[in-house]
């Protein structure tokens, strides 16, 4: 996804109960994704397809619940060796614009684990996402080659110095406003979400834990 350089205001530190207000609003297809949107108009080599509608930074420090942490690691690393992959990771999580929307956050010179999902090597679905392209060049399009990526291929999620493999089974395209993506049951996922060039859609990659 494409970032917008001081083009929103500072956000808003999460609550539990907007992160749960928030989820509701996404199942009936009202949120919008990551705190981004398309330009719908915007041919993909002209300089507004770097664009999207403004996301924070993400806010510093977030807390994650202790039980959750102590069911398993936070992932710190990801590596696909095929698309030239090789970023860190920050928590990310729902937060609220000035109009008092919530938006998903983006994470800043990192790819984003978004910290209601599932943890490495844990059953669920572990959700990251990261920008295609940015206009600031102080950040980092750290999937701008997922598109790359084909079945079959590995995906490296580092906890500290334990690794998890992912084998990737699924790449697709789908729009903005699709949440069943979020969705976990008892298999262990990864699930990598960023915009497709032309920012209209979203490109999503899936892994199965091997």
């Amino acid at each position: 996804m494409a970032a917008k350089q001081n083009s929103a205001p500072a956000a808003k530190k999460p609550s539990r109960s907007t992160l749960v207000s928030a989820l509701l609003v996404a199942a009936a297809g009202g949120i919008v994704w990551f705190g981004t949107a398309g330009r719908g108009g915007a041919a993909p080599d002209s300089p507004r397809a770097t664009e999207t509608i403004a996301a924070a930074k993400p806010a510093q420090g977030y807390e994650v619940a202790v039980g959750r942490i102590s069911q398993g690691s936070l992932p710190t690393r990801l590596v696909i060796g095929r698309a030239g992959i090789d970023t860190t990771i920050a928590e990310v999580g729902v937060v609220v614009d000035d109009g008092g929307r919530p938006i998903w956050e983006t994470a800043w010179r990192a790819a984003g684990h978004h910290l209601d999902s599932a943890l490495p090597g844990q059953p669920g679905n572990m959700v990251i996402s990261g920008h295609v392209s940015v206009e600031d060049r102080a950040n980092a399009a750290v999937f701008r080659t997922l598109d790359t990526v084909v079945e079959g291929d590995v995906i490296e999620v580092y906890s500290g110095e334990t690794v998890y493999k992912y084998a990737v089974s699924r790449v697709s395209i789908v729009s903005p406003t699709t949440v069943r993506l979020l969705r976990s049951d008892q298999e262990s996922l990864v699930t990598l979400i960023t915009c497709t060039k032309d920012l209209k859609n979203r490109l999503v990659v899936v892994g199965k834990l091997i």
